[in-house]
């Protein structure tokens, strides 16, 4: 094969092997992602269940439109006389708890509008024995499911038809702004039990108004009217913004607790809230008492040591050893050097070393005193024993010892 038929076929090559991954990419890029995740109205995501472009929208229109990803029984109550902002529920996955939707209903009462889109009315779940509405409440289902919903509490006879397939026709009703709006939606109310309906497609009711207190619910049949599939192919983001503006102080928040997008709270406010509970408050009683106790007796922590030892310094084990030592090397004519050097060191301070002299009988006879010549005369006797290699008994060992101590002494004194 030649040179060029060679390049010819690794370009073919490459070419096809392009073709083939261009069109592996394609065919995996077309394919709608199947996770269950990605089929929630919420504001976190960007496909066609999201909404996340109603989210951007209000946020460009709106005052202020925020996500909220805490409990609901956590939303701050409006002030006396201050507007409230609205709350947009979109098919929520969890369960309202108990202690939330005593405390939506306070807040609507307060002037807070809900606009709930959900198709099964938001069930209610009670807390275990025990468990009842703490304040940061944990993010998972615990509880028992109820069969009353929250919107049953206020429009017990709202009844839903079933979904169908997703359409856009012109809506009406009093919340709808001037001029041709449409609407898209696949499911709408079956019975409005006397509620006000504020919103229609095809003579159908898709939104009803339910006052409470000084606030209202807006219940919203169909949750994909906030999809951005369906913002893409209609008029519903006018309609919802229109909503919102319209109420309160025009700001809105999108629950996104529910959809399992919790907040994530540091250790330190965790333990700030478990501090401003019962046990929170005992556990730092006993904390404060420890500490007192610790001050007012000095108490202090770590390892117990032991004091050092005080060095030890003593004559007679001094002695002891280096008498075995000697002993256990038979070095009877070191030991009588050793004693007799001893015994002559206090007379030759200011004179060479004894260990330096070749002849340490001549050292015994420069520092013998003459007060004692029958100790001196014995310490040489013994002493030259050993210097011409006679081995020395025990009690001639004693004895030496004994002599050379006598003349220590007499030099001292």
């Amino acid at each position: 094969m030649t040179p060029l038929q060679q390049n010819r076929l690794t370009a073919a090559v490459a070419t096809g092997l392009f073709v083939v991954l261009a069109v592996l990419l394609a065919s995996f890029s077309s394919h709608q992602a199947s996770d269950t995740l990605q089929r929630r109205p919420s504001t976190f995501f960007t496909d066609r269940s999201g909404a996340r472009a109603l989210l951007l929208v209000m946020q460009k229109l709106l005052p202020s439109a925020e996500i909220w990803r805490r409990p609901l029984n956590l939303l701050p109550l409006p002030a006396a006389g201050e507007p409230a902002p609205t709350l947009i529920v979109a098919g929520p996955g969890k369960a309202l708890a108990a202690s939330e939707a005593e405390h939506l209903g306070r807040w609507l009462d307060a002037g807070g509008q809900l606009i709930l889109l959900n198709s099964n009315g938001w069930p209610l779940r009670t807390a275990r024995a025990g468990n009842e509405a703490k304040e940061d409440e944990s993010e998972d289902d615990d509880g028992e499911m109820q069969s009353e919903t929250f919107l049953s509490r206020y429009a017990p006879g709202l009844r839903w038809s079933k979904p169908g397939e997703s359409r856009s026709a012109p809506g009406s009703g009093a919340s709808l702004p001037a001029g041709g709006i449409t609407l898209r939606q696949r499911q709408s109310f079956a019975g409005a039990d006397n509620a006000e309906v504020i919103a229609t497609v095809g003579g159908a009711p898709v939104a009803v108004a339910l006052p409470v207190g000084q606030g209202r619910i807006v219940a919203v049949a169909d949750p994909t009217m906030v999809s951005n599939g369906a913002l893409r192919r209609s008029d519903n983001a006018v309609w919802l913004v229109s909503l919102a503006a319209g109420w309160g102080s025009g700001t809105a928040l999108f629950d996104e607790y529910h959809h399992g997008f919790g907040e994530k709270r540091s250790a330190s406010a965790l333990a700030r809230a478990f501090l401003k509970t019962p046990w929170g408050w005992m556990i730092l009683q006993l904390a404060g008492a420890g500490l007192l106790y610790i001050f007012l007796y000095r108490r202090r922590f770590g390892r117990i040591s032991e004091p050092p030892l005080p060095a030890r310094a003593s004559p007679l084990e001094l002695v002891q050893a280096r008498g075995g030592f000697l002993e256990a090397a038979e070095a009877r004519r070191l030991a009588a050097e050793l004693i007799v050097q001893e015994g002559c060191r206090s007379q030759l301070k200011s004179r060479r070393k004894i260990s330096e002299s070749a002849d340490l009988s001549e050292a015994l006879a420069i520092c013998t005193p003459a007060s004692d010549s029958r100790a001196a005369a014995r310490l040489g006797a013994l002493f030259a024993k050993t210097q011409r290699g006679e081995r020395l008994t025990d009690r001639e060992f004693i004895e030496l010892g004994s002599a050379a101590g006598e003349l220590a002494k007499g030099s001292a004194s």
